[in-house]
């Protein structure tokens, strides 16, 4: 066991920080999007965001995954072949964020809408036939638990098991649908950036 994670020492420290990277990418994604709003997230935000992290990034790969130790002109040419790189990975994010994030935002929350009401709906078949199925913005009243918006999903039942769910507002199908977005969008982003790293940035000679 120890010989192997020797062995693969560098690729799994590159997931370690990888992911370091990315949930620093996601919350900056989220701050961003409470402070400036879900628009500005995805365009500007989403570039400063990658732009911080592309520091952290060269950082942590440098000193802890390849261990590098150029000096002087080799560090700058490699710091700069580092930026290149990562700036062509940001033009990705930046492209599948404005496309997917806002261009097709309407699609994007229509489409968690139907996965919620899906999933709903194979909880309430599973709770048994006589359970309904409530959206607490419709008609029907609200359970008090959720009459404030502070729980998104009540069951309400008897001695017989639960006979209604409801369902509130309380989640952002739009907000779940940038989320996602964003978590697809650095996944195809570490990976190309590794690829970069081992076989151009930070090549052994």
């Amino acid at each position: 066991m120890k010989n192997w994670f020797i062995k693969h020492r560098e690729v799994l420290a590159y997931l370690v920080f990888g992911v370091l990277t990315t949930l620093l990418n996601i919350v900056l994604y989220a701050l961003f999007s409470r402070l400036f709003g879900y628009t500005a997230a995805n365009s500007w935000g989403n570039v400063l965001d990658n732009g911080i992290c592309i520091l952290f990034a060269y950082v942590t790969n440098r000193a802890f995954v390849f261990a590098s130790r150029t000096q002087g002109r080799e560090a700058l040419k490699e710091f700069g072949a580092f930026v290149t790189c990562r700036l062509g990975t940001l033009v990705l994010d930046a492209a599948i964020m404005m496309i997917f994030g806002n261009l097709l935002a309407a699609q994007g929350a229509a489409l968690v809408e139907s996965f919620m009401n899906g999933a709903l709906s194979l909880l309430a078949g599973w709770f048994g036939p006589d359970t309904a199925l409530q959206m607490a913005a419709g008609g029907a009243a609200p359970a008090p638990s959720i009459s404030d918006g502070s729980a998104a999903i009540a069951i309400i039942g008897g001695a017989d098991g639960p006979t209604a769910i409801f369902v509130t507002s309380f989640y952002d199908a739009q907000a779940l649908w940038g989320m996602a977005v964003k978590v697809f969008s650095n996944v195809v982003v570490v990976v190309l950036n590794y690829v970069f790293s081992k076989l151009i940035i930070f090549k052994r000679k």
